[in-house]
């Protein structure tokens, strides 16, 4: 769960990081902060409505858990990519299936896991989806 004093937010999609940055992560060493090793990024799950990126599919370790890290808490550069979170609350999200995309509810609690409002940004786009519906879907570009 997110601590005091939680991750300051990298580049986000208002501030330049797109789609396009984020199909550039797929395959890409996903670090902390700190710089030690997460996973791998596998995927990019994309808003259901208008096709932004929402978050990356990172396989962590050899098992291959499948983890949802928000794509506008990542920077990324050289095949490299960072988030702005300790790899323990990595760890520690919920396992996705990325087939299946995500529901609000999943993402709400995705997003308060991460210690992230859910009065703005993601939060506030979930407003007024229905429940079952899937908010965020496998980028075409992964299927």
């Amino acid at each position: 769960m997110a601590e005091p004093g939680g991750p300051a937010e990298l580049p986000s999609a208002e501030s330049g990081f797109d789609l396009a940055d984020a199909r550039q992560c797929v395959g890409a060493k996903l670090e902390e902060v700190g710089g030690g090793n997460v996973g791998r990024v596998h995927g990019v799950l994309v808003d259901a409505v208008d096709g932004s990126p929402t978050w990356l599919v990172v396989k962590l370790g050899r098992i291959g858990r499948r983890a949802a890290v928000p794509a506008r808490c990542v920077a990324a550069a050289a095949g490299r990519a960072w988030a702005a979170f300790p790899r323990s609350w990595i760890r520690g999200a919920a396992e996705i299936e990325p087939a299946d995309g995500l529901t609000p509810s999943q993402e709400r609690q995705l997003l308060a896991h991460y210690g992230i409002p859910l009065d703005s940004g993601r939060g506030a786009a979930l407003a007024g989806r229905a429940a079952e519906d899937r908010s965020s879907v496998p980028d075409a570009e992964d299927a």
